[in-house]
């Protein structure tokens, strides 16, 4: 019975579930179900997009970059290679060597030229970020800066030493730059001008830093200008104003202008710290390390902090708390070989030859050719007459920077010492094909193969030596040498005495020349 009731009422159950199922599997219920499906999957793609875009957005808005646009160019230009889309990047590489020449820590404008631009499109939309970043600042009057411009000829011909740049700077307002005509001018110098005039007008502080060097009075007259109308850049004034004056040896005027400097904005660092070292150069230790501790209270971590203290302690005779301040710089700057070089270099000032060595080897690890740490480790090696430590650190340079000439001079060098004549010889060759004007190395080439007996091979080096410089004391002797072991006595007599009328500093090779006059002529 019980069995049969549960049958009975379980079969009566099943209309009632077919008929829920219908309800909710009908085509109304679906078609209600998917619409909900498919808003809740909009707005939480919505949702997405306004987390992901909206800060890419208001990134890009906010970004001061200035875009340079293809500039309109003669086909006399474009014919030489100097196309729209070239001269866009002559202009930024006259940008970046004003402001790699301003050598400053300030943040400047951000150029590219629009031909590098990447864009992000949506996919079968016809929308980019750019597109919507544009229309943002048109929306709200925040134009974006842009650089145009083009070549105008001086005459019908179009000649390419009469064309002239002309450049729109297009902000809120658009400003004319009018360069001279190109002539004879090197095609660097002259975008270079180019940038320094549109910096003029973007960032004004960075071009007025990158003439600081060679014009430091009319640097310093521009950045009074800044200060007196109260630029945003008033205190970066103040402090390159500092820099100037510390360079030409007057120290009050400079702790006058950084002290003026932190008097606009007391958490300048770079102040801060150009304020120790100059209150250091005039003799106040106490003002000085108070400037660098008060940089450390701020930023635990700062070099110019550790370095300005370990120049204090120097000053003051404490070589162990110099060296662990640069220690501690090298920690906080692990990719710079400075802190340890300068450690080195005062450890081995102190007479502490194993703790030099060791710093200044920590020093090339980073860096092989570091000048610092390679000059001092290297005279250390010599003066010990440790010559084969010496020539791995100078192989360990070359081998650094292939192009450079010294260092493989230098090598080269050390090579000829150890008498390893043909690696000398490599070594010299490949300095000698980087810097082929340079006597010095051609007559270091020529010994090498001297001394590999290849006389005539050395000659030949030295006749190409001498037409560089006819007057030149080291070719003449060097082939005076050549033609004795030759046997043409005549040859060397006459290059021996040349080389007595040519060596006007009376160097010690004058008495060996004499010397081999006197033997050849008898």
């Amino acid at each position: 019975m019980a069995q049969a009731r549960r049958r009975s009422g379980s079969a009566g159950t099943n209309p009632q579930v077919l008929r829920w199922l219908s309800e909710r599997l009908s085509l109304p219920s679906l078609e209600s179900w998917s619409t909900n499906l498919r808003t809740v999957l909009i707005n939480l793609l919505f949702l997405v997009t306004l987390v992901v875009v909206l800060p890419l957005l208001l990134g890009q808005f906010q970004r001061d970059q200035v875009i340079i646009e293809p500039i309109s160019v003669p086909d006399t230009l474009a014919q030489r290679g100097l196309t729209a889309d070239v001269v866009a990047s002559r202009v930024w590489d006259g940008l970046l060597d004003v402001k790699q020449k301003a050598r400053t820590a300030k943040e400047s404008i951000d150029a590219l030229p629009d031909s590098r631009q990447v864009e992000f499109s949506f996919p079968d939309s016809g929308l980019s970020i750019e597109s919507l970043v544009f229309h943002l600042r048109r929306l709200f009057n925040a134009y974006e800066t842009r650089i145009g411009g083009e070549f105008v000829c001086a005459d019908a011909d179009c000649a390419p030493q009469g064309v002239s740049l002309r450049l729109r700077v297009i902000r809120d307002r658009v400003d004319l730059v009018e360069m001279e005509p190109i002539g004879t001018t090197d095609q660097r110098a002259y975008f270079a001008d180019a940038g320094a005039r549109i910096m003029a007008l973007l960032d004004p502080f960075v071009a007025i830093a990158a003439t600081a060097e060679d014009e430091p009075l009319r640097a310093t007259i521009l950045a009074r200008h800044l200060i007196r109308a109260r630029h945003d850049d008033a205190k970066w004034a103040h402090n390159l104003i500092g820099n100037i004056r510390i360079n030409a040896g007057d120290i009050g005027a400079a702790i006058d202008e950084y002290r003026a400097a932190l008097d606009a904005d007391p958490r300048f660092l770079i102040a801060r710290a150009n304020l120790g070292e100059a209150l250091r150069q005039s003799g106040d230790h106490t003002g000085a390390r108070a400037a660098f501790k008060a940089i450390s209270a701020v930023e635990p971590h700062n070099v110019l902090a550790a370095e300005g203290l370990a120049n204090v302690s120097l000053d003051e005779g404490d070589v162990d708390a110099a060296i662990a301040h640069l220690l501690k710089a090298a920690e906080y700057d692990p990719v710079s070989p400075r802190y340890f070089a300068r450690a080195g270099k005062i450890a081995a000032d102190a007479g502490r030859g194993d703790d030099a060595r060791k710093y200044l080897s920590q020093a090339l690890e980073i860096d092989p050719g570091y000048p610092l740490a390679f000059a001092v480790l290297g005279v250390m090696y010599m003066a010990t007459e440790d010559y084969e430590s010496a020539e791995k650190i100078y192989r360990d340079a070359a081998d650094y920077a292939p192009d450079d000439a010294e260092a493989q001079m230098s090598h080269g060098r050390i090579l000829a010492i150890l008498k390893d004549w043909p690696a000398s010889e490599s070594r010299l060759r490949r300095a000698v094909a980087l810097d082929p004007g340079n006597v010095d190395y051609k007559v270091q080439l020529a010994y090498a193969l001297r001394q590999q007996q290849r006389l005539d091979e050395a000659l030949a080096v030295l006749d190409e030596a001498e037409r560089v410089d006819a007057n030149s004391a080291a070719v003449a002797i060097a082939k005076a040498d050549c033609y004795r072991d030759l046997g043409r006595n005549a040859d060397a007599i006459a290059y021996y005495r040349r080389f007595l009328e040519l060596d006007t500093e009376n160097s010690f090779m004058r008495p060996v020349a004499e010397r081999f006059i006197a033997l050849l002529s008898e």
